[in-house]
């Protein structure tokens, strides 16, 4: 008995506790394209101890039936939540919950329903360029991240500058739009979004862009062109021949210019040469000085032999040059 009693005074007190901390109010999910932030408000700020947050989410397979909940915050001072790297299913049902954390003491939960292929909102194209040409204006648009969710549509609304209340909408498969037969050199204003109809979604306009056509040259433009080229051709021309008459000429001197008879180079001519070796046979003295002095006939001698050589060596030089 004693047990039940005290079972029920600490329910008792855990729900007085609670109760005396309030819980979060206007708690709300917000989703843009895959990005889910939790947000609520808090305005008891009076309070002594510091206050904490804990967010929580649960698949929902039916009315009836939920997954365990998982922490997608907990201890937090902010008054928001950030639920993207969750990683929720684009096309489930979730139960999401909040409370109020006051060291022991904890309000109730705050819950909501999420669903996000309902509650998803579709932001604006990130870049639009816009390429103007002849009557024409060419839009290539950036694809949403929710292209792999869902099928998007490119709705294209464009009008004249100075005709802003007659506005027109196209509405594109591709992200590339033309748009055509508009009036030349004229300034249209562009804005383009995103539209799901099998979601019944469709995002904000971007800001408008502005951007004049163009259009072909007319006969008078084209005829002033053709003057201004003639023209400057002409400048030109007459400055170069300026140019070449006031400038300075080098004279070649005469003596490079004139022709001279006499040969640049000197023929070659043939020379011969004979050449004649003479051996003489040498004739021993074996006499001594003094006996030459002494001996007037082997001096005699001795110029005979000496003649007789040199006679040798001319005829053997003659016989040379007759052969």
């Amino acid at each position: 008995m004693s047990l039940h009693l005290d079972l029920k005074l600490t329910l008792l007190l855990i729900m007085t506790v609670s109760a005396f901390l309030p819980c979060p109010q206007n708690v709300k999910m917000t989703a843009i394209d895959m990005n889910y932030m939790l947000h609520w408000d808090w305005n008891y700020k009076h309070l002594e101890n510091t206050v904490n947050f804990t967010a929580e989410y649960a698949f929902q397979y039916s009315e009836d039936e939920t997954e365990p909940y998982k922490r997608a915050c907990e201890c937090s001072r902010e008054s928001w939540c950030n639920f993207t790297c969750c990683k929720l299913c684009f096309s489930g049902r979730y139960w999401v919950r909040v409370r109020a954390d006051a060291g022991p003491q904890h309000s109730n939960w705050t819950y909501i329903n999420f669903i996000p292929d309902e509650d998803v909102l579709l932001s604006s194209p990130s870049i639009v360029n816009v390429m103007a040409d002849i009557d024409v204006l060419t839009l290539t648009i950036s694809k949403s991240v929710m292209s792999d969710q869902m099928k998007l549509k490119y709705r294209v609304q464009y009008w004249e500058r100075r005709k802003p209340e007659q506005k027109h909408m196209k509405v594109y498969d591709s992200p590339h739009a033309p748009l055509i037969s508009l009036t030349s050199r004229t300034e249209y204003c562009v804005q383009v979004s995103f539209v799901s109809q099998i979601y019944n979604k469709s995002s904000n306009y971007t800001s408008p862009q502005c951007v004049y056509t163009k259009g072909r040259p007319l006969v008078w433009q084209t005829i002033l062109a053709m003057l201004c080229c003639i023209l400057l051709l002409g400048t030109f021309l007459y400055m170069c021949h300026k140019f070449r008459r006031n400038s300075s000429v080098y004279i070649i001197p005469e003596s490079i210019l004139a022709f001279s008879s006499a040969p640049l180079l000197l023929e070659l001519q043939e020379e011969c040469y004979t050449i004649a070796h003479v051996i003489s046979p040498a004739i021993p003295l074996t006499h001594t000085l003094k006996e030459q002095e002494h001996t007037p006939e082997l001096q005699a001698l001795q110029s005979i032999c000496q003649w007789n050589d040199d006679s040798v060596q001319d005829s053997g030089f003659s016989s040379g040059l007759g052969s």
